[in-house]
């Protein structure tokens, strides 16, 4: 319904209002949108050759309008803070509760999404029953790892909040790295991220004694986060974007290079 409404809007202007959308498209293609996100492989990486799916992603959308994109590494909640003050202009790969928390603007499509997906080294037992087990296992000293400014939902959340002595938060450009190093140094004991993320990276690391422990909760879609200055023309350009790369094979074709297939299937 969405797509239909937009594409009767586009017909309507082009009747109705000719030089207003020529002049919007036309603004935002002299535009250079500051793009802003942590390392969080295969999402968005520090890699000339493969940075990223969904920075290919936008990278092909805005190729074909003609809009210029600079991205930049920077811990998620600066990045977050800055979208909010109108200095960064996209945030990537941020939740519904980011959106409302930093009062951004919402893609409609969703650009990928999570799981709180649980890790653990291969000689420890433990695996994931419920929140209460987890609790259970950080009351009793045992460490859990998350990334600053991530959201996992509001039953992680509440535990992480009750067990802050026992919860490391990792920051930085790459925290993801940063804690699957701890989890082989011992000074973790279960890593909480996404499954996309985490293999991806254990594949680069060549990490063979990480092990999944257990999924809490269900799928979480992911957003393209615009700061409130944003014209809601542009957001629609990279919805239609995402749109059309699905339908004509190419964003499969993206997804290959990362070993990972469409979220929505």
């Amino acid at each position: 319904m969405m797509y239909k409404l937009t594409k009767n809007y586009l017909k309507l202007s082009a009747i109705f209002l000719p030089l207003y959308f020529i002049f919007a498209v036309s603004q935002l293609q002299a535009k250079t949108l500051l793009i802003a996100s942590d390392e969080w492989c295969p999402y968005i990486c520090d890699d000339q050759i493969l940075p990223g799916f969904l920075v290919e992603i936008l990278n092909e959308i805005a190729s074909n309008k003609q809009i210029g994109l600079q991205f930049s590494f920077i811990p998620l909640s600066r990045a977050l803070s800055l979208s909010q003050q109108g200095k960064v202009d996209i945030v990537l790969a941020v939740t519904q509760q980011h959106i409302i928390d930093y009062k951004l603007q919402q893609s409609k499509q969703n650009f990928g999404g999570l799981y709180n997906d649980f890790y653990v080294l291969s000689d420890n037992n433990w695996r994931y029953k419920n929140t209460e087990d987890l609790a259970k296992e950080l009351s009793n000293n045992h460490i859990l790892g998350t990334i600053n400014g991530y959201h996992y939902g509001d039953e992680i959340s509440q535990l992480i909040s009750n067990n802050q002595a026992n919860v490391f938060a990792a920051s930085g450009n790459s925290p993801l790295e940063k804690q699957l190093k701890m989890l082989q140094m011992g000074r973790l004991d279960i890593l909480l991220d996404s499954r996309f993320t985490v293999q991806y990276q254990l594949s680069k690391l060549s990490y063979s004694n990480v092990i999944h422990a257990g999924t809490q909760g269900d799928f979480t879609p992911l957003y393209l986060g615009y700061s409130a200055s944003i014209p809601d023309e542009l957001i629609d350009i990279f919805d239609r974007g995402l749109i059309s790369l699905r339908a004509s094979g190419r964003l499969a074709d993206i997804l290959a290079k990362y070993g990972i297939s469409d979220w929505q299937q």
